[in-house]
């Protein structure tokens, strides 16, 4: 019934029961943990069914799809991010022009204008932000309040968008299950590295990398959740990329841990960076959108540094 597409839902197929098993494992779990605990982890267990399969629908929409959905994720995202600044601080015509940004961003990523919005998108966020603030007289906290909205442009809106960029790398080697596989590979590989350097740095954190900005992270966390991400990266790259076709086993291998260490490394330095941006403002969570998440830029905070990482790592190596 679907010949070219019997591939991707087989894929989306196993990451539901994946994510099954992970449920029935912390259920499991829970028999004898505190009420407010148990309702924390299960509101976290709907919402990444929710998500799921939000991200079900959105790949089997291919290019389009996966557009809508990140440009879904930007506009929460800006918002919460122009709440840490402070609304009365952007005022109503920034917030007008950045929300602005999006439909029109997105919209060229639609009509194939990928190559302009890498050269141009940081150009023109920048210019448009200083001219216009500077000609709205906002010279209170001008440098930090324009800065911050341009940091905000550029991670989830820009970077992000890299993530969909993934379908237009030209290869000659298509993965199995269609373009849509790179999107994939990226975006379970990041969600697993974060779930499990939690997990892992829970049970065996003792070294604090961060004690200021993220005090649950641990160099015991980061190490287990790279070590599962890698082996994760090289059992999916053959079905999910083009990286290991025409390769030795060894040069396939070699291609897909460094993929897979790229994507942890970078996912945990993405999540503490937005770590960071909170902290400087007195806030835990962007906000409470996702129960068990906080919020959007809680949920996507290490794709904003894995998108454009390995966007550009799969265009070098292809």
């Amino acid at each position: 019934m679907f010949p070219v597409d019997r591939p991707l839902l087989w894929t989306i197929a196993a990451v539901f029961v994946a994510l099954a098993c992970g449920t029935l494992v912390r259920i499991v779990a829970l028999r004898e943990a505190k009420e407010d605990v148990v309702q924390a982890r299960l509101s976290s267990l709907k919402t990444w069914w929710i998500l799921a399969g939000i991200l079900s629908v959105a790949v089997i929409g291919g290019e389009t799809g996966v557009i809508v959905l990140l440009a879904g994720a930007a506009i929460p995202g800006l918002r919460e991010f122009v709440g840490l600044i402070g609304w009365s601080s952007v005022g109503r015509p920034t917030a007008f022009i950045i929300f602005l940004f999006v439909p029109v961003y997105y919209g060229m990523m639609v009509a194939g204008q990928e190559a302009v919005l890498r050269q141009a998108a940081p150009v023109v966020f920048l210019i448009v932000l200083g001219g216009l603030r500077a000609s709205l007289g906002k010279v209170d906290g001008y440098i930090r309040t324009t800065a911050a909205l341009f940091l905000g442009l550029m991670l989830l809106v820009y970077c992000l968008s890299h993530a969909a960029m993934l379908l237009t790398v030209e290869s000659p080697h298509v993965p199995y299950v269609g373009s849509i596989g790179w999107f994939l590979f990226l975006i379970l590989l990041t969600e697993i590295n974060d779930i499990m350097q939690a997990i892992i740095g829970r049970r065996f954190g003792r070294t604090k990398i961060t004690p200021r900005v993220s005090p649950n992270k641990s160099l015991e966390g980061l190490l287990g959740g790279m070590t599962v991400t890698v082996l994760l990266a090289v059992l999916t790259a053959p079905w999910l990329t083009g990286l290991t076709m025409d390769r030795s086993t060894m040069s396939g291998i070699g291609l897909s841990s460094i993929a897979g260490v790229l994507i942890s490394l970078f996912g945990f330095l993405g999540d503490i960076n937005m770590s960071g941006i909170k902290r400087d403002v007195g806030v835990k969570d962007g906000s409470q959108l996702l129960p068990g998440h906080g919020g959007m830029i809680d949920r996507i905070d290490s794709l904003t540094f894995t998108a454009p990482v390995f966007y550009y790592y799969v265009r070098l190596v292809m």
